[in-house]
């Protein structure tokens, strides 16, 4: 038998599918070789870039329109502090092309020297500090366009944090400024309004101090002159019925004395005479009666002697008989006796309160009450009668005056007492007065 063929130790294992050389009717090999595969990589780089390209020139345009179609003034600077990009805005405010801003700084574009200067020295301020800023400033173009405007300088970092530009925008507020000065104008004028009618309040309101002052000067004056004057008028009143009670009582007394004389010589030889004399002497006592009484009305002299209560009590029932007033009083047992001014307005304040009720209230009857009671002397006095309205009542609270009120008040006040007046239309009217009493009463 043949020997099989050994196989070759240099023979190689056959190529996979992919990398199987394909062999052509020529006998060449159709495998690319690594220069075709470099072409390819090119061509299919050049497409990305190209395609790059024409995505950054469409957003380039699409930025520009944007940024062209605003009113507001957009632009960029490079680290120098030139213009890498200015919007149609404010190209139409300097009355330029783009390729004549770009490039250059503010000096060159026309800028007044100092403004120019500031604004290159905020740009390197963003710069340095890496934080924008905020200001304001006035402004007139080489075209002549001239307002106010508010500017914003924003840094623009790379991928290592450094600023590599400075963006910003500017907005004309001139308007804005003219309706702020509008405003402030008007504040100062409402200011110096303010202050014009502060200061005639000031002094109108120490014209109205002053004239109270002196108003209240006058009243006090008045109030004084009042309590004088009632001071006078009660030692008047003391003197008067003194004298009515010693001289004219005296002369009187006499009178009757010399009439009664008269009527017994006469008894026999004059009888008709006699009968005169008697008749006068009739007269001559009811005068002494009336004297005798209006001595007493003047001025009690059981107030000074015996004090209030036998005083009041000597004129209660007098009132009784005379006006047919049916009067209670009511004084506490163990009552007091407070100082003799005191004494004589608690008399008084009686005495006009009845008087008003006999001549006003229609009242038969009336009651009075007199008591000490927390450090105070109270008087109460009331009747029955026909009462006074609500409407009335507070006219006459409101003004002090009125049914004998006043010269009540005055009395009162200078102790430092008060009076309250309560009244019902049909039922009657209640006075009450507290006088405050001192530890020495």
């Amino acid at each position: 038998m043949p020997k099989s063929r050994p196989k070759a130790k240099n023979s190689k294992q056959p190529r996979s599918a992919s990398s199987r050389v394909n062999i052509g009717t020529t006998g060449k090999s159709t495998y690319p070789s690594d220069g075709a595969i470099d072409v390819t990589k090119r061509k299919s780089s050049e497409e990305g870039t190209e395609g790059l390209r024409l995505r950054l020139e469409h957003q380039s345009r699409v930025f520009d329109i944007t940024l062209s179609s605003i009113t507001d003034f957009v632009y960029i600077f490079d680290r120098d502090g030139r213009f890498l990009y200015v919007n149609q805005a404010l190209l139409d405010l300097w009355g330029l092309q783009l390729d004549q801003a770009v490039g250059k700084d503010f000096h060159p574009l026309q800028y007044p020297d100092d403004l120019a200067a500031k604004l290159q020295k905020q740009i390197q301020q963003v710069i340095s500090t890496k934080a924008g800023l905020t200001d304001e400033t006035a402004y007139t173009s080489p075209t002549g366009a001239s307002g106010y405007y508010e500017y914003i300088f924003r840094p623009v970092f790379d991928r290592d944090g450094n600023v590599e530009s400075v963006a910003g925008s500017t907005r004309d507020i001139t308007e804005r400024k003219r309706v702020e000065e509008q405003l402030r104008q008007s504040q100062e004028r409402f200011r110096n309004l303010a202050e014009s009618l502060e200061n005639k309040v000031t002094v109108r309101t120490s014209e109205l101090e002053q004239r109270n002052n002196d108003v209240l000067l006058q009243s006090e004056q008045l109030r004084n002159l009042s309590v004088r004057l009632m001071e006078t008028q009660d030692h008047e009143r003391r003197r008067i019925a003194r004298e009515l009670h010693d001289s004219a009582g005296q002369i009187v007394a006499a009178l009757l004395m010399n009439l009664g004389r008269i009527r017994r010589e006469l008894s026999d030889s004059n009888p008709k005479l006699a009968d005169l004399a008697q008749e006068t002497q009739g007269w001559a006592e009811d005068l002494n009666q009336e004297m005798r009484t209006t001595s007493y009305l003047l001025h009690p002299p059981l107030l000074d002697e015996s004090g209030l209560r036998a005083a009041l009590d000597w004129y209660v029932e007098g009132l009784r008989e005379r006006a047919n007033l049916n009067v209670t009083l009511d004084i506490h047992e163990q009552f007091e006796r407070p100082s003799r001014e005191m004494e004589l307005t608690v008399f008084r304040v009686v005495q006009e309160c009845l008087t008003n009720i006999h001549r006003h209230s229609g009242s038969k009857t009336a009651q009075i009450r007199i008591a000490r009671q927390d450090g105070e002397v109270v008087v109460e006095v009331r009747d029955a009668g026909r009462g006074i309205s609500a409407e009335n009542l507070a006219r006459i609270q409101a003004r002090g005056t009125g049914v004998g009120l006043r010269g009540i008040r005055e009395r009162v006040r200078q102790f430092g007492g008060a009076v309250r007046m309560e009244s019902q239309e049909g039922v009657g009217t209640t006075i009450f007065v507290t006088l405050p009493v001192s530890g020495s009463d």
